[in-house]
């Protein structure tokens, strides 16, 4: 027998040998965050995972419809509900609404180890109060976000119980649309309070 044959062997057998214990092994082993079958749990033990790619592209589709994630769209990833957990807020100028084109803002959010997301469609109406004045088509609104002091939170917005983290609707037309996270949700049961100065 050449000294090939006989290496080749050798390593064959500490491969079967390395691999063995695990193949011999039937307990489950269990990883943080997965279930006894191997599907994912979201915010698993009570604590708050960060928002995927997967999940904020889900609640687009559950939320804003099938065509949602086929227009250009902007995405915002950070920690904007104070909780040190990152959230994902995503916004696109929706055109599917017979009414005419629409903002389209998602948040979406694991806070408290609960999944929450809500949607906010604001017209391009120069009239009213919650709206963006221009509709352009070349140009569609920059989603940003500021941080602001307490004292801004309590004499400017008037509540410095919201999260300081605002997050900005901009058209450079008129005075952008903010919305600050609230632990307490209003009585439409929202937890995104609308600011304008």
């Amino acid at each position: 027998m050449n000294t090939q044959k006989i290496l080749s062997r050798f390593g064959v057998a500490c491969l079967i040998g390395m691999a063995w214990p695990a193949i011999a092994d039937d307990s489950k082993t269990v990883m943080h965050g997965w279930d006894e079958n191997g599907v994912w749990e979201l915010n698993a033990d009570g604590k708050s995972d960060p928002v995927s790619s997967a999940q904020l592209y889900s609640e687009m589709r559950i939320q804003g419809g099938q065509h949602a994630r086929n227009y250009r769209h902007q995405i915002l990833t950070g920690d904007f509900t104070c909780d040190g957990v990152f959230d994902r807020i995503v916004g696109w100028v929706d055109l599917d609404n017979p009414e005419g084109p629409f903002f389209a803002l998602l948040f979406v959010t694991n806070h408290g180890a609960k999944a929450q997301s809500e949607l906010r469609y604001i017209p391009f109406k120069q009239s009213e109060q919650f709206a963006l004045c221009i509709y352009d088509e070349t140009a569609p609104p920059v989603l940003s976000w500021q941080e602001n002091e307490v004292e801004f939170m309590r004499e400017v917005v008037g509540n410095d119980e919201l999260c300081n983290i605002g997050i900005r609707v901009d058209d450079f037309m008129c005075d952008a649309p903010q919305f600050f996270y609230s632990e307490k949700p209003d009585a439409n049961d929202e937890h995104w309070a609308f600011f304008r100065n």
